[in-house]
């Protein structure tokens, strides 16, 4: 089903709709706020409202955008909301980040030796750390582009950069990224 199907659809209420929607998009807005909300809980909470809003909303799109990029800016806002509330009222919570950006661990490779699975974790929470300095745009482009997939354009369009700003931000990330795994000696064996 094509973009403009699938907005029909939504707009119609079709059911079938809804589950294409979120099988779709589901880690794409997880991936988008867990960033910005820090927690796993919170993150697949603030997921669950943003699809939610986009169903609910769908008939108010202008379609003059990509569906994603409709989208995104409504994860982004959902998650300033959530962190906006925190902040009048923290609640503590244990950081599960790392355990969500490796995909529910129990569902990983058995085949790996542990020292390998441990260096992965290391490496996993550098990169974490990492983003969390970083600012929500550089976060958004790191996060989109090397564990989404989405393309330079699409970025660029979400974000109103240019394409080769948001190409000269995944080069300054990258290198940062890595003098920082460097400086853990987390790669001195590579």
């Amino acid at each position: 089903m094509n973009e403009q199907q699938l907005i029909n659809r939504l707009i119609a209420g079709e059911t079938d709709a809804i589950q294409h929607l979120c099988e779709t998009y589901r880690g794409r807005i997880f991936a988008v706020v867990l960033p910005l909300v820090k927690d796993e809980w919170d993150a697949e909470e603030v997921t669950q409202d943003v699809l939610f809003k986009v169903c609910e909303k769908i008939d108010t799109f202008r379609q003059n955008s990509a569906l994603w990029s409709w989208m995104y800016r409504i994860a982004v806002n959902e998650a300033r909301m959530k962190t906006r509330k925190y902040k009048r009222h923290p609640v503590p919570l244990e950081d599960d980040t790392l355990h969500a950006l490796r995909h529910r661990e129990d569902e990983g490779d058995f085949d790996e030796r542990p020292d390998e699975h441990l260096a992965g974790k290391q490496i996993l929470a550098e990169i974490m750390e990492y983003l969390e300095e970083c600012n929500e745009k550089n976060t958004v482009v790191y996060v989109d582009m090397e564990w989404n997939g989405v393309d330079k354009e699409e970025v660029a369009e979400k974000l109103d950069l240019t394409e080769a700003a948001v190409k000269t931000r995944l080069h300054r990330l990258r290198v940062g990224l890595r003098e920082k795994l460097e400086s853990g000696y987390l790669l001195a064996s590579a």
